[in-house]
């Protein structure tokens, strides 16, 4: 919750299922989804228009990448966090969604799995 409000969000992910999910997660958590979609070109034009706290965006995309969709959107509105999400160990793309603006992406962490 913010002064203003709920948590404003915008899904990205090329799986619509997974958008689903995450969703259902949010706004049982009082957290408001203002849009989704499921290309990098679309939502680097929606984004800056629903104006959300927080994009929530996929690293791999078919027609992009999360770290283009936050460099692009951030250089628009920088007061839009980004949150890449991933399933790869890449310390490179890790680094890439930090330099383009991402304030956090949270992977599997293979390390924590191997006891």
């Amino acid at each position: 919750m913010t002064p203003d409000g709920p948590i404003r969000v915008y899904l990205l992910d090329d799986h619509e299922v997974v958008r689903q999910g995450l969703r259902a997660l949010l706004e049982g958590a009082g957290i408001e989804v203002v849009g989704e979609s499921g290309s990098a070109v679309e939502a680097t034009s929606r984004i800056p228009a629903t104006k959300p706290h927080v994009a929530v965006l996929d690293a791999r995309l078919p027609d992009g990448s999360g770290i283009e969709v936050c460099r692009s959107v951030r250089s628009v509105d920088s007061s839009i966090q980004a949150l890449i999400l991933t399933s790869y160990d890449d310390d490179e793309a890790l680094f890439s969604a930090i330099m383009a603006g991402a304030a956090g992406s949270p992977r599997a962490s293979r390390s924590s799995t191997r006891r």
